[in-house]
C-alpha cells in the first residue's frame, strides 16, 4: 500500500521493518530487511540500532538475527487495558479463578492462532503458565478449538489448507479428518478439551464468548496440571467454564437465539 505523502519517512521505514516479523518469520537479518524493503544495508542498520537501543528489536546472539522486543509488549499491554472485552470479563475470570483455583485464561483468535489477553494463576504450585500476549496454534489449544467450533467446518479445513496441523506435542491432533471430529465434539458437549495436546501434563478446558452480534470473539478456559484436572472432572470444570463463558457474552450484550 503506497504511503501518504505525509508520512515521516524514516519513522514509516521503521514501521515497515516492524511489520516485517509475525509468527511465520520471527526472525530476520539486516540483509533480509534490506532486500525485502528495498533500502541500502547502511540505511536499515542505523534503523535497527535505533529500534533496538528502544526496545523494539533484540539480537538473537546465536544466529545474529533479529526478534521483535519486549517493548512491544508492554505497549500491547497499555492497549489490552482499554479492550472492551478484558474490561468485561476482569470479574468473572477472578471469580472462576477463585472458585476453581487453577490458571483462568482469556484469549482471542488471530487468523491460526490465538493470543492470551488476559490471564489469573491459581495459589497452588505448578500451575499452567501462559503469558498475556503470548500467541500459540489455535488446533492444539482447547481456547482455540472453542471458536473455531463456532465457525463452519470449511473455514477450519481454510486454515488446516493453508497452515496445516503442525505437532505441539506428541498427543496434538494432526489428521484434518479428526480435527474436523473434535470441533463437532465441542459443539456437542458445548466446550472444548486440550489434553496435553499443547504441553505435555497440562489439560484444559475451554467454552466460546460471544458478542452482542452473536459472534464468537473470544474463549475462556481453565488450564491445569493433569493430575489436577483428572478425566473424570473435565465435564464438570466445562459446566463451570460456560457459566462464566454465558455470563461475559452476556454483559457483551449477546442474547441467545430461541430454539
Amino acid at each position: 500500500m503506497p504511503h501518504s505523502t505525509k508520512t515521516i519517512g524514516s519513522l514509516q521505514r521503521a514501521i515497515d521493518i516492524l511489520n516485517l516479523f509475525d509468527s511465520q518469520t520471527p526472525e530476520l537479518g539486516t540483509t533480509d530487511i534490506a532486500k525485502s524493503l528495498g533500502l541500502h544495508k547502511s540505511t536499515v542498520a542505523s534503523l535497527i540500532y535505533t529500534l533496538e537501543a528502544n526496545g523494539y528489536l533484540r539480537q538473537n546472539p546465536n544466529t545474529r538475527k533479529y526478534r521483535l522486543g519486549f517493548r512491544l509488549v508492554e505497549r500491547a499491554s497499555a492497549m489490552l487495558e482499554h479492550v472492551e472485552i478484558r474490561q468485561v470479563a476482569y470479574p468473572f475470570l477472578l471469580e472462576l479463578r477463585n472458585k476453581w483455583n487453577e490458571t483462568v485464561n482469556l484469549a482471542v483468535l488471530d487468523g491460526h492462532e490465538i493470543v492470551y489477553v488476559e490471564r489469573f494463576l491459581g495459589t497452588k504450585a505448578l500451575g499452567m503458565r501462559s503469558e498475556v500476549g503470548y500467541r500459540a496454534p489455535a488446533h492444539s489449544t482447547a481456547l482455540g478449538k472453542a471458536i473455531l467450533a463456532c465457525y463452519p467446518t470449511t473455514y477450519a479445513q481454510s486454515l488446516i489448507k493453508q497452515f496445516g496441523l503442525a505437532a505441539v506435542t506428541p498427543k496434538t491432533i494432526t489428521d484434518p479428518d479428526q480435527f474436523c471430529a473434535e470441533l463437532e465434539k465441542t459443539r456437542e458437549q458445548g466446550f472444548s478439551v486440550d489434553d496435553e495436546e499443547n504441553e505435555i501434563g497440562g489439560r484444559c478446558v475451554a467454552v466460546p464468548i460471544f458478542d452482542h452480534a452473536g459472534k464468537a470473539v473470544a474463549a475462556v478456559s481453565i488450564s491445569s496440571p493433569t493430575a489436577r484436572l483428572p478425566l473424570d472432572q473435565v465435564g464438570e470444570a466445562g459446566a463451570m467454564v460456560r457459566d462464566t463463558a454465558r455470563a461475559i457474552s452476556r454483559n457483551l450484550g449477546y442474547v441467545p437465539r430461541p430454539f
